[in-house]
């Protein structure tokens, strides 16, 4: 092959790169638009995990209610409800969403209900490690996060565990998510472990909960 056929091959070609550069960019496009496909089937199949294994954890029929309004004191994590006595509900009956747990039902008048969230400083629940079974208690801070606490010191726990309610006294079924664990701290002079756990669910996000029956009975008291 002489220099010109080469160069003659070459000039050739030189109308087809566009086309190329053309088909290179739909190829571009085609395989982002898989990827997106792939993260939005992720996150339906993590969706559809969690709701399976909170309808697990809670059995029975529940009442929908939306947030009518939410307290302004800053440690006091309360909501009133648009659901009350004459929709069945009654106290202590327990607060979800798909997510988890969100809290628990202090007061129930006709139509409407308080309750008050996990996060309340008020707020109590049985805890338990979903990969190692260590069981604690749940207590609100009035803040963002909650404290883990009565540990052992050399409780098997690190961050990132799942923490789902223990099922022991109180209204709450075994099993229903709480919240991830964020921070530890080790006391070795009380000889116990504390840690510090994020809520599954956004709290000050939510509009609507599903309002379950207490796994205790409850005593309905209108006010």
């Amino acid at each position: 092959m002489t220099v010109i056929q080469s160069v003659a091959q070459t000039v050739a070609w030189l109308p087809s790169l566009p086309s190329l550069s053309r088909e290179q960019a739909s190829l571009r496009q085609a395989l982002t638009a898989r990827q997106l496909d792939v993260i939005q089937l992720r996150e339906t199949l993590r969706h559809l995990t969690q709701a399976a294994r909170l309808n697990e954890a809670t059995t029975g029929a529940g009442v929908v209610a939306s947030i009518l309004g939410r307290s302004l004191l800053p440690t006091e994590h309360a909501i009133l409800l648009n659901r009350g006595q004459r929709d069945g509900l009654m106290s202590e009956a327990i607060l979800v969403d798909r997510h988890g747990l969100v809290g628990r039902i202090l007061q129930v008048h006709a139509a409407t209900s308080t309750a008050i969230l996990l996060t309340d400083s008020t707020h109590r629940v049985a805890g338990l490690l979903s990969r190692s079974r260590e069981a604690g208690l749940v207590i609100g801070t009035g803040g963002t996060l909650l404290e883990f606490i009565y540990l052992d010191l050399d409780a098997e726990i690190q961050a990132g565990d799942e923490v789902v309610t223990a099922g022991i006294g109180g209204p709450f079924p075994k099993g229903i998510p709480i919240g991830t664990i964020v921070r530890i701290e080790r006391d070795e002079r009380q000889a116990s472990t504390k840690a510090w756990i994020r809520p599954a669910v956004k709290l000050r996000q939510l509009e609507e909960v599903l309002c379950l029956p207490p796994a205790t009975s409850g005593t309905a008291r209108e006010d």
